[in-house]
């Protein structure tokens, strides 16, 4: 019974956002494929600023899927090394959204788009930050 107290439950919601970041990272690596099968819906976007073109998907999707991954890394084995991520990671998500919203002329998304899309993009960042703060004791 030690054995079992000696390493605290990463439970249901730190579960499901550990997969959710694996599937958001499988996502950066793939932004080159992903542009060059749809160029207007593909590629990688960073503080607003979707880029456009192989080369730029190639260099920075990767990038960007390391840092998911080690992120979910330590979200799984419940490291303490990834609260600061996860608080930067808190405000760029957002910041990145209204960023993108507001610097490019696209046709309005459905409403339920726009809320499903905030809800799930606010929740795995804003709420994951929130969440590991709050339980910042099973951190090791």
């Amino acid at each position: 019974m030690a054995n079992e107290s000696a390493r605290p439950s990463r439970g249901v919601f730190l579960t499901v956002i550990t997969v959710l970041f694996l599937l958001l990272a499988l996502s950066d690596f793939t932004k080159a494929l992903q542009f060059v099968g749809n160029p207007a819906v593909g590629g990688l976007v960073i503080l607003g600023h979707k880029f456009h073109g192989v080369a730029h998907n190639l260099i920075l999707g990767p990038i960007f899927g390391i840092v998911l991954l080690a992120y979910a890394y330590g979200i799984w084995n419940l490291r303490a090394w990834m609260l600061p991520l996860s608080i930067v990671y808190a405000f760029y998500v957002p910041a990145n959204m209204v960023l993108f919203w507001s610097l490019h002329q696209l046709p309005p998304p459905t409403k339920g788009f726009i809320v499903m899309y905030l809800f799930l993009s606010l929740t795995g960042s804003v709420g994951t930050a929130i969440y590991l703060s709050y339980h910042r004791e099973r951190l090791s």
